[in-house]
């Protein structure tokens, strides 16, 4: 008799909230174990950059008065330049840091960063974007060449698990009060920042030094009612990371 129940009775199955419950558990007892069983990666790199870069901007307003005796409207065009460079004067030292879960970090172990920037821009184009002639021959530009002692933002490309390199953006650059730039530059790469790709082994590896060296040629153009633009820059840039 006692064998006979034992065959028709039987436990009943574990409950879903159970088994989900059980199988949470043991998800987490393994990422534990995978995560005791990985281990931070970092190097730290001495930062050094360089960057020069030349632009050209057209524009041409189809509305424009530029004189009193103007009965209709007529195009006027202007064009103006603009030179960029920068130069460490004070590098730093940065740390290349990826946690065990993967979260990458820039993290600045040495002195603030310091470069000097220089722009210079040539007449002939307002801050708003016009031919300095649309309305008039107007006020005198005053642009010229400016420059400034600047830090940098270091920042890392890519998140969790998709670490791709790091950025570097000049944190100040000149101002232009009444100097403007063609509106299709606009659309052309800041020249200030830079995007420097490298793998996460290369970047917390021991190579003496990365070097990451590039010239780049862009062109834009713009059009926006009656004001028209185009744009030519280029750009070449040398960053040196050096190990420490």
């Amino acid at each position: 008799m006692n064998s006979y129940l034992q065959g028709v009775i039987r436990p009943a199955p574990p409950s879903p909230v159970k088994t989900a419950l059980i199988t949470l558990v043991i998800a987490v007892i393994v990422a534990m174990l995978a995560a005791r069983g990985a281990s931070a990666r970092d190097a730290n790199w001495k930062l050094l950059v360089t960057i020069d870069y030349a632009s050209t901007g057209k524009v041409t307003d189809s509305e424009c008065f530029p004189s009193a005796a103007a009965s209709a409207p007529l195009p006027v065009s202007a064009a103006s330049t603009r030179e960029v460079t920068l130069r460490t004067v004070r590098p730093t030292s940065i740390q290349m840091y990826e946690a065990p879960s993967g979260t990458p970090a820039t993290i600045r172990v040495g002195p603030p960063y310091r470069a000097q920037v220089t722009e210079t821009r040539t007449p002939g184009i307002e801050t708003s974007g016009s031919p300095t002639g649309c309305f008039g021959s107007g006020a005198k530009q005053e642009c010229g060449t400016r420059s400034l002692r600047s830090g940098a933002y270091v920042s890392p490309l890519g998140g969790i698990h998709s670490w791709k390199g790091f950025t570097f953006e000049a944190e100040k650059r000149p101002s232009f009060s009444d100097c403007g730039v063609a509106p299709a530059e606009g659309k052309l790469p800041d020249p200030y920042l830079l995007e420097l790709k490298a793998s996460p082994a290369a970047l917390t590896g021991h190579a003496q030094k990365l070097v990451f060296h590039r010239t780049q040629s862009f062109h834009a153009g713009a059009r926006d009612h009656s004001l028209s633009s185009e744009a030519t820059a280029k750009r070449t840039y040398t960053v040196r990371l050096i190990h420490r």
